[in-house]
């Protein structure tokens, strides 16, 4: 090949030939060239598909080069194929092919030789570090670590491969963006540092043993190495103290479960007790993941191990909070811990007594695997302690909870099936959760001194109420009084585990009204906070109050306070532009139409004066006077109505400079306000016109005495609806017949001699599933089985379409309820969907305005309902979920489970709690009022024989419609239930509650119904109780005659309403298409 003359030189064919078996391998022939040459003749495959050829090819290259794994030197063929894998893992697109490309690197490093592996390979792994996917730069760090961890000998120039080039090339992984690639570094960061350190110790070994030929000083080698190891140990800690501090738990989880115990030893005692030991500690503090609590107590055991007995003062304090931690999980591991500790002899008798007295308890708890746990400590402890030991200190205490004499008690088996019986799970809940813990213990001390004082039968002194309540639902849950005692052995622990799953101790300050809790901070009274916002609603200053003679309310007291404090902390400069909240507006007070056209005058007079000023101060540089709410205009100068007059008072008052941006602002925000005053103003003269209802509630001792005034039969289908308007001149019924009928009220109050429906108005669309008025009742909206929302006009004498919405059921799913609320500037049909779409469709723009999605874990969505805010809204669905949305941000605020995950068929809001909703679900007649700011149920209304919130159903009775009426000083519910029912509740006082409308197959003198109330769980139940049937006398056997028709529902009772004409009428409907009046 280098003769000078061509003519002499051969072909490489015959070259080849010349070299077979020499230069060239047999299997260079038989299969290398030929395998090589498919990647380099055409059609060429791309590099992905190169590798996925590679890696599917790989056994078959390997069996055709002979290659062997314990000859790495006589495996130089492969090589040649390395080279094809490393030229085509850096143009490589996906990731799948890039970790196959990183899984073959490190199959062919088990072939080939260390210096191959450091200067070929090595190089190509870490070119994946800065890769975009973070699976590929997760999977580098596994893949690395395993191909480095196989070298057995280290050539001299690669001596520091490891401080200079391994883990600057991985620097940038501990601070990845990805937690997945942290955790991943984590995991392999320990078996990094044991291969640095082999190599150094390598290395260290071949220059000692070519050193002692020559009799060198061996102190100077000794050390180089020293500060090598150093240098290798300041760069292993600053990884490991940044992982140990990353924000994800993985991570941190990660580093602990895989090789702390040998970061120890790479470190030392020293360095192992200041640096892992003492971040270690910090794991603790995260009270919300106990899987990195119960991993810290898994894995310190290595650590003590190592630290010696000198970090049993520090790991007391561990051992204790996880003790009383409050996943049983992380109290188990605990236990676990406290055994290996005590097997290890690192705890000291003392210590060991300490924790007798917390542990021995644990064999009554309700979990099995923490008595286990606890019987496991106290045979480590049995077989540390000395006769005298176990006798007088450790059997006293266990004896307690031992059903007969075990001598051998180092023996967990004997120690088991010795134990007696543990506190039912369920009594050991409820007594955890429950509100009167301190007086259920000094009850149950009392309890058990009786018991040793009585050796016969035992006469316990008489409870309260609330302590009988609480005894008899513990004994329905299952606790007899050998419970009681092993519940006061843990007394300690209940309590302890009962302020930490409150959130409270003892010492937590009580300060005002309400807490303040963790994590929230009160706005109101960090007055160091600087507000930088204007107010578009102004309400009353004091001085407005007192002027007019009445006293401000309770509520304006508490915002004239709130205003102080703002405005105290307001930027001086926002207060001169804007105003303080003191100097504003009587936008709150009732308006009247006096009163409205006194403001718009002043309005006008106020605008015109402001664009004096700010012409004359644009001609004059940026000089501006004080905001409208701050200027002081003499009594009398408006009457004098002279524009030199104003302006010769207003060049008195101390004018300020602004620039540009704030005079625009300034502006800006008087245009808003005076924007939503309008809007506030027509919406309240709105409401005053159309809802003399409000005006003119009905009388605090109003109570129906249920005689029907009026029998309506015109639907010949189910009533699924009925609405009343707003002035309650009329009201509307929805039927399965697919037609709506408007009634008048003043005319179904007995006085007519013929009851008709005023207007008819038939859809011819199927079944009408829902119904609502709008717009002030002048239009309605109805909802249909073949999902179309039909609106119509009905400010005249006859109802016209003016709008039809089709709503895709393949996609939305059937509509299932329908509502609406007017913000002034838009009229929004809310509906809600079977398939968990709740959207908003605007009425006078006809476009819909917002859709929210709510999650499909929760159920198929039921009923819906819009708070009278505007401001959230609330869906009930099959599984008993109540979700709230946030209407403003359009985000879920919050979700409330039913217990027994009970469909909910009818949702309304509280008319008076601003909080609050109600619902009825199915089974039992149950109604619950769950207030959405704590998730907890406040009340709760329940006509079933069934025991009061009982997990089981003994009526399968429901409540389908259901009306709150707001009194002057009483609150009333009236429910329609399947039971063809109607109940009057009377939520303040219950005992005046009664069955309003019976069913029409009730007998005439059926038994007596009573009502009363009591508190269950933290929940007041309103409960609807049967007694026997009195003796009827002669005098109230009716006489012979005709009977009497039935004035009851014969079916379901579908919706309940009522409207108020000279006098407050009840509507009920029922599904035979049936429509009952009653006062």
């Amino acid at each position: 090949m280098i003769k000078k003359e061509p003519n002499h030189r051969l072909s490489a064919e015959e070259y080849m030939i010349q070299q077979r078996g020499k230069a060239f391998p047999e299997y260079f022939f038989s299969f290398l060239k030929l395998y090589l040459q498919r990647f380099a003749t055409a059609p060429i495959l791309p590099p992905d598909d190169r590798i996925i050829r590679l890696k599917k090819d790989f056994s078959k290259i390997t069996k055709n080069l002979c290659v062997k794994e314990d000859h790495c030197e006589e495996n130089v063929g492969l090589v040649l194929v390395l080279s094809l894998l490393e030229s085509s893992s850096r143009k490589l697109h996906f990731f799948n092919t890039k970790i196959m490309a990183l899984q073959l690197l490190l199959d062919f490093s088990k072939y080939l030789t260390t210096d191959i592996i450091l200067d070929r390979i090595v190089p190509y792994m870490l070119h994946f570090a800065n890769d975009h996917f973070p699976r590929v730069r997760a999977e580098l760090v596994r893949v690395i670590t395993q191909c480095l961890k196989t070298i057995k000998s280290v050539p001299r120039s690669d001596a520091n491969i490891f401080p200079e080039y391994i883990f600057p090339s991985l620097s940038n992984l501990t601070q990845d963006p990805s937690a997945m690639v942290r955790a991943a570094y984590a995991e392999n960061i320990a078996q990094l540092a044991e291969t640095g350190l082999k190599v150094l110790e390598m290395m260290q070994r071949s220059d000692l043993e070519e050193k002692e030929e020559e009799e060198t000083d061996s102190t100077t080698f000794q050390a180089s190495y020293d500060m090598e190891l150093l240098s290798l140990q300041e760069t292993i800690q600053q990884k490991v103290v940044t992982l140990l501090s990353d924000p994800d738990n993985m991570v941190k989880q990660a580093l602990m479960e895989n090789g702390i115990t040998r970061l120890c030893v790479f470190f030392g005692r020293q360095k192992a007790n200041d640096v892992l030991l003492s971040h270690m500690i910090t794991f603790l503090n995260d009270k919300t993941d106990w899987k990195l609590r119960g991993s810290f107590f898994d894995n310190i055991v290595g650590v003590a191990a190592y630290v010696g007995w000198q970090s049993s003062p520090v790991l007391k304090p561990l051992l204790e909070q996880g003790l009383n931690d409050t996943e049983e999980f992380v109290v188990y591991r605990t236990l676990r811990t406290l055994q290996s500790l005590t097997e290890l002899g690192l705890l000291p008798k003392t210590m060991l007594h300490e924790f007798l007295q917390d542990v021995v308890p644990f064999l009554a708890h309700s979990g099995i695997w923490i008595r286990q746990g606890a019987v496991g400590f106290i045979s480590a402890v049995a077989k540390t302690f000395n006769i005298a030991d176990i006798h007088c200190k450790l059997l006293p205490l266990v004896q307690v909870f031992l059903n007969k004499s075990v001598l051998q008690i180092n023996k967990e088996v004997y120690l088991l099936n010795a134990l007696e019986g543990s506190v039912p799970r369920k009594v050991f809940d409820y007594i955890l959760k429950s509100n009167l813990l301190g007086r259920l213990f000094d009850t149950l001390q009392e309890r058990q001194y009786m018991r040793k004082v009585y050796r016969n039968k035992v006469t316990y002194s008489e409870m309260d109420e609330s302590m009988s309540q609480i005894f008899r639902k513990l004994s329905s849950l299952g606790m007899a009084e050998e419970h009681e005692d092993k519940v006061l052995a843990m007394k300690d622990y209940i309590i302890k585990l009962h302020r930490i799953r409150a959130g409270s101790s003892e010492n937590e300050p009580r300060n005002g009204e309400e807490m303040n809790r963790p994590g929230e901070i009160n706005v109101i009274s960090v007055r160091a906070v600087t507000r930088r916002h204007a107010e578009l609603e102004r309400s009353k200053d004091s001085k407005m109050d007192g002027s007019t003679g009445t006293p401000p309310s309770r509520g304006k007291k508490k915002q004239q306070t709130l205003d102080s404090q703002t405005s105290s902390s307001m930027n001086p400069e926002w207060k001169s532009m804007f105003g303080s909240s003191d100097s504003s507006s009587a936008t709150d007070s009732p308006k009247s139409k006096s009163i409205v056209k006194a403001e718009l005058q002043e309005k006008k007079i106020s605008s015109s004066t402001t664009s004096l000023t700010s012409q004359g101060s644009s001609n004059s540089g940026s000089f501006v006077t004080m905001s409208q709410g701050q200027i002081s205009i003499p009594e009398g100068t408006l009457a004098r109505g002279t524009i030199g007059a104003i302006t010769q008072d207003m060049n008195k008052i101390m004018a300020t400079r602004y620039n540009p941006c704030k005079l625009e602002l300034r502006n800006l925000v008087h245009q808003q306000r005076d924007r939503y005053n309008d809007e506030i103003l027509s919406k309240d003269l709105l409401i005053d016109d159309l809802s003399p209802w409000e005006s003119q509630p009905p009388l605090s001792n109003w109570r129906p005495k249920g005689l029907l005034v009026a029998h309506l039969h015109e639907h010949r289908g189910s009533i699924n609806r009925i609405q009343v308007s707003c002035d309650h001149s009329y009201f509307a019924t929805a039927s399965n017949d697919g037609s709506i009928k408007l009634w008048e009220c003043d005319k179904l109050e007995g006085k007519s001699s013929i009851n008709r429906s005023k207007q008819t108005i038939n859809l011819k669309d199927g079944k009408i599933n829902s119904l609502v008025f709008c717009e002030g009742s002048l239009s309605l909206a109805a909802a249909t089985e073949n999902n179309n929302i039909h609106v119509y006009k009905i400010e005249s004498g006859k109802a016209n379409a003016v709008n039809k919405l089709e709503i895709d059921k393949d996609e939305f799913g059937k509509v299932v309820d329908v509502t609406h609320y007017d913000t002034g500037a838009q009229s929004v049909l809310a509906y809600a969907t079977v398939n968990g779409y709740i959207m908003g469709f605007d009425l006078r723009s006809n476009k819909e305005v917002w859709k929210l999605k709510n999650d499909p874990k929760k159920g198929l969505i039921t009923t819906c309902a819009v708070h009278h805010s505007q401001c959230w809204f609330a869906v009930g669905t099959s599984s008993g979920s109540h979700v709230c949305w946030d209407l403003r941000f359009q985000l879920p605020i919050t979700s409330i489970e039913h217990p027994m995950g009970a469909r909910v068929r009818k949702l309304i809001v509280h008319p008076k709690e601003q909080s609050w909703i109600i619902s009825a679900t199915q089974g039992n007649n149950e109604v619950s009022m769950w207030d959405v700011e704590t998730g907890a149920r406040r009340k709760a209304l329940w006509a079933s024989p069934a025991p009061p919130l009982s997990q089981k159903q003994a009526s399968n009775h429901s409540v389908y419609g259901m009306h709150m009426v707001m009194t002057d000083n009483n609150v009333i519910m009236l429910t329609a239930s399947s039971d063809m029912r109607a109940r009057f509740w009377d939520i303040n006082y219950p005992a005046n509650s009664y069955i309003m409308a019976p069913a029409a197959m009730d007998p005439g003198h059926q038994p007596s119904v009573s009502y009363r109330s009591r508190l269950i769980e933290g929940t007041e139940v309103i409960i609807e109780t049967y007694t026997k049937k009195q003796t009827l006398t002669s005098e109230d056997i009716p006489r012979c005659g005709p009977d009497t028709p039935a004035i009851g529902h014969h079916d379901v009772i579908s919706d309940i309403n009522t409207c108020m004409a000279s006098q407050c009428l009840v509507i009920t409907g029922s599904r035979d298409g049936v429509v009952k009046v009653w006062k």
